[in-house]
């Protein structure tokens, strides 16, 4: 075979020369994107431990559990209707004849719907907003009419060559899940915090404790200055028995980053050490594929020129 290149490349004209370097610059191109985009999870997967919802640091972490749905209504996949807790669709329509046959995209979405990741430690909200998913359950059918001999078990029906092509993906509840994302805890915001402090200042304001200890002047009124000293004082009261309550109005919150932080999403049905080979794999072959036609390109130029 390398013969056969090695005469392609030396007689060819120069625009098919030009053609076969340049298909083979792209492939060494798409090689070297591949393996540092595989690496660059690889190493983000590697070197994060797993933690623990509730011990959980604030920031890029791994999570493992199992998924689930918030409370409310279920979550239902946009073609077939199963419940489930995330779901990407595409339907295609092949379009032309013979060798001008292509599949074009008409319709394609996917869940933005929260849901929930659970271990034995405590739960977390996810956001799947942007969200890079691997491995999740897939089914791919044809239908000879749009919105017509519809869901996955048509094959049986002979209808491969459909016209339409519909592709939905979907991960399902109490299905462990191995999660990579930006952890935020978010305490007590709104109005509850608000009307804690309008309180406790209410009943503040009149103590005769509280006066004599912020009085600065010492003429048994407070400034503002000093005033400003008892709302900082009466926040930080508010903030301590919120924390020491046994259930606090928190939640956590698992999303993809924003700018400045690692930007990414990662939700895998793979456990760590599947994903990790997986990534390898993947890696490692973008980076044979580089050498590989980078290697050829050179040689394909070292020979004509």
């Amino acid at each position: 075979m390398l013969v056969q290149f090695q005469h392609w490349f030396v007689h060819a004209d120069a625009a098919e020369f030009a053609l076969g370097v340049g298909v083979l610059v792209a492939a060494a191109a798409a090689g070297l994107h591949g393996f540092l985009r595989f690496s660059r999870l690889l190493r983000l997967i590697a070197d994060t431990p797993t933690a623990r919802i509730r011990s959980a640091p604030q920031g890029f972490v791994e999570l493992e559990g199992m998924s689930g749905w918030l409370p409310g209504p279920e979550i239902h996949a946009r073609l077939t209707g199963y419940p489930c807790v995330w779901y990407r669709y595409t339907i295609e329509e092949h379009r032309g004849r013979g060798r001008n046959r292509r599949r074009t995209v008409i319709e394609r979405g996917q869940s933005d719907d929260l849901f929930e990741l659970r271990d034995e430690t405590g739960r977390c909200v996810i956001d799947p907003e942007g969200a890079i998913v691997i491995r999740p359950d897939r089914d791919t059918w044809t239908a000879s009419n749009l919105g017509s001999d519809f869901g996955p078990k048509v094959h049986s029906a002979g209808l491969s060559g459909g016209r339409y092509r519909y592709t939905e993906e979907r991960l399902h509840a109490h299905q462990p899940l191995l999660v990579l994302g930006e952890f935020r805890t978010r305490h007590h915001e709104g109005q509850e915090r608000e009307e804690r402090m309008k309180d406790l200042l209410s009943r503040w304001k009149n103590d005769p404790e509280i006066i004599r200890r912020y009085d600065s002047s010492g003429d048994g009124r407070l400034s503002l200055d000093d005033w400003q000293r008892v709302r900082a004082a009466a926040r930080e009261e508010v903030e301590r028995v919120m924390a020491a309550e046994e259930q606090p109005d928190a939640f956590h919150l698992v999303r993809r980053g924003d700018h400045g932080t690692q930007r990414i999403l990662l939700l895998s049905t793979l456990s760590e050490a599947q994903l990790l080979l997986r990534q390898r794999l993947r890696a490692y072959g973008s980076g044979l594929v580089f050498i590989v036609a980078a290697s050829l390109a050179l040689w394909a130029l070292n020979l004509r020129y």
